[in-house]
């Protein structure tokens, strides 16, 4: 029986992202003065990044140091380290400029066989590709491949999530207005409401926003929050075995907040089924009867 072939561990997607490149322009630049730089007083401004890289590139060759007093690795080996990383920073940000530019594009319509030469690349089909790619390398997980799939998954992915937020919204808007007038009532009662740890937590994140919803999503997010302090401050109650109120008006406000929040939806009764002879209870039931041999008599 043949054993099966182990998978090889996927590379990880490892990035710069963003990075101070004002010091370790600064750090070249030093380097480049140990080094001996002929055309030192060329060297361009930290913000060029462009116009350092090609300086020293093209002068890199020409530095020269005492290597009886200075290892060469301290100075030429750790600037081309950094003439390195400042490459992958400058192919990232390309990654993502590119993409930028083909969305752009993209949304006032420009058709993708135009991107042909721009990409490299000879049908609309590999435009297509590559734009995924780079889609990929700027969303991806680090387990996830630069793929056209990945990107595809996270187009998915956003588009799940946009249709649970639009049903999020359908369902809890129109409970704002009741459920910020009883964040405001929990809020009156703090003083006796027993609270600590993530039910604390979650009682002055309401009190910080709710008087600071202005979009659909916020005031719909705010039935959310409510009940995310219910179930805590009620969890609280269970692990401590103690009330989670102190006064009466404390109790009654939050009885109603996790009456709100346990409300159960209506039953929706049943449509009765329709045909073209009627309804089934207005229509008569047909009797089939069994044909006999004295059906001729």
């Amino acid at each position: 029986m043949a054993q099966a072939k182990k998978q090889r561990p996927r590379r990880p997607a490892i990035r710069l992202g963003d990075i101070n490149t004002t010091t370790l322009v600064d750090r070249l630049r030093e380097l480049y003065k140990a080094g001996n730089d002929p055309k030192f007083e060329q060297f361009p401004a930290p913000d060029e990044l462009w116009l350092v890289l090609r300086h020293a590139e093209l002068i890199a060759s020409k530095l020269k140091v005492d290597e009886q007093r200075v290892d060469p690795r301290d100075v030429m080996g750790e600037a081309a380290v950094i003439r390195a990383k400042l490459w992958q920073y400058l192919r990232e940000q390309a990654d993502a400029g590119q993409l930028k530019a083909i969305e752009s594009g993209r949304d006032v319509g420009m058709p993708w066989h135009r991107f042909n030469e721009a990409l490299c690349v000879g049908t609309k089909h590999g435009a297509q590709q590559k734009a995924q790619r780079l889609k990929a390398e700027e969303v991806r997980h680090p387990d996830e491949r630069r793929a056209p799939e990945t990107a595809r998954t996270y187009e998915l992915r956003n588009a799940a999530a946009e249709v649970e937020q639009l049903g999020r919204i359908a369902r809890d808007l129109p409970r704002f207005p009741l459920a910020r007038r009883l964040c405001h009532e929990l809020l009156k009662t703090r003083d006796g409401l027993v609270v600590r740890d993530m039910s604390e937590w979650w009682l002055d994140d309401i009190a910080e926003v709710v008087d600071n919803r202005t979009t659909d999503l916020e005031k719909a997010n705010l039935t959310s929050l409510l009940g995310s302090f219910v179930r805590e401050i009620h969890k609280l109650a269970r692990e401590k075995n103690q009330p989670s109120t102190t006064t009466d008006e404390a109790r009654q406000a939050l009885v109603l907040a996790t009456e709100f929040l346990h409300r159960p939806r209506p039953t929706i009764p049943r449509q009765t089924a329709r045909s073209q002879t009627g309804t089934p209870e207005r229509r008569p039931r047909r009797r089939t009867c069994p044909l006999t041999s004295d059906q001729g008599d």
